[in-house]
């Protein structure tokens, strides 16, 4: 896990007979929407009846110089290579330019994850994501209460690396 320093003016002593025993250390948000990601894949996962492969779509966030339909295949893969079914449906987003990025195809990948038509979405990377750590944080909150998840995975030439889940 990324840790980043605790300022000084931050840290609240209430103990006046203990001494410090050094600098204090707190998550990243990358680091801690991280671990929330992990765990609720591993929750989602684990309500999963013994069996049945786990259901997913993919989503593609489609910035410059991504072939869509090539990544789109290489998810395809990267599930079916772990046992995963994978949905016909296939989201996709565009760049819209503004100073929010608007992924309505992402919001409707995860509302169907949510409804239990499939069990989550695999898409590439946090690139992918909402860009806000606010609005990904809630997201992935709505999916943990419908026992959904999001799963990355990093196409590469050649076949598909492991990244986590």
């Amino acid at each position: 896990m990324r840790l980043r320093p605790v300022p000084a003016d931050e840290i609240e002593e209430p103990w006046l007979w203990r001494q410090s025993t050094g600098p204090w250390f707190r998550p990243t948000s990358d680091a801690r929407l991280s671990d929330l990601r992990r765990s609720v894949f591993g929750d989602a996962v684990a309500g999963i009846k013994p069996g049945r492969p786990i259901r997913v779509n993919t989503y593609v966030f489609a910035a410059p110089g991504v072939d869509v339909d090539a990544t789109h295949n290489l998810l395809g893969q990267y599930a079916r290579d772990r046992g995963w079914a994978v949905h016909r449906e296939r989201f996709t987003d565009v760049p819209t330019g503004g100073s929010l990025p608007i992924r309505p195809q992402f919001n409707i990948a995860c509302r169907r994850a949510g409804s239990g038509f499939v069990d989550g979405v695999l898409t590439t990377d946090r690139g992918a994501m909402p860009s806000t750590d606010e609005a990904y944080e809630a997201y992935l909150r709505w999916l943990h209460r419908h026992a959904a998840f999001v799963a990355f995975s990093k196409p590469t030439l050649g076949g598909t690396a492991w990244t986590d889940h």
